[in-house]
């Protein structure tokens, strides 16, 4: 919640019974107490702000750390995830190099070329 307050009114600052301007578009009747009240209320608002912003400052520090942590063990070179795909990579080169073997061997081709 914000407030401006009309400055360059000094006739209405020197009256405080007066209508005062706030924002330039509603106009108040603020007596020395209201006013008062007025910023107690701003004040407590934004106490409820920046309790609010602490809270999500909070849960973004929480949630980056929690990131943060997961990239640390997807980037762990002895991660099992690492060696599964090592593995398969070693798998799939055991597998061609049979079948290019045993294409070899049987002087046949498992795939026919495409006449250039």
């Amino acid at each position: 919640m914000r407030i401006f307050v009309a400055m360059n009114n000094t006739h209405s600052m020197s009256n405080p019974e007066q209508p005062k301007t706030f924002g330039g578009a509603v106009n108040l009747n603020v007596a020395r107490a209201d006013l008062r009240d007025l910023l107690e209320t701003n004040l407590v608002a934004m106490h409820a702000l920046l309790e609010e912003h602490k809270r999500t400052l909070e849960i973004t520090v929480r949630t980056v750390a929690g990131l943060r942590a997961e990239l640390r063990v997807l980037s762990d070179a002895h991660a099992p995830w690492v060696k599964a795909l090592s593995d398969t990579r070693a798998l799939l080169y055991v597998a061609l190099r049979e079948v290019v073997t045993a294409n070899d061997a049987n002087d046949t081709m498992m795939w026919k070329r495409e006449p250039e």
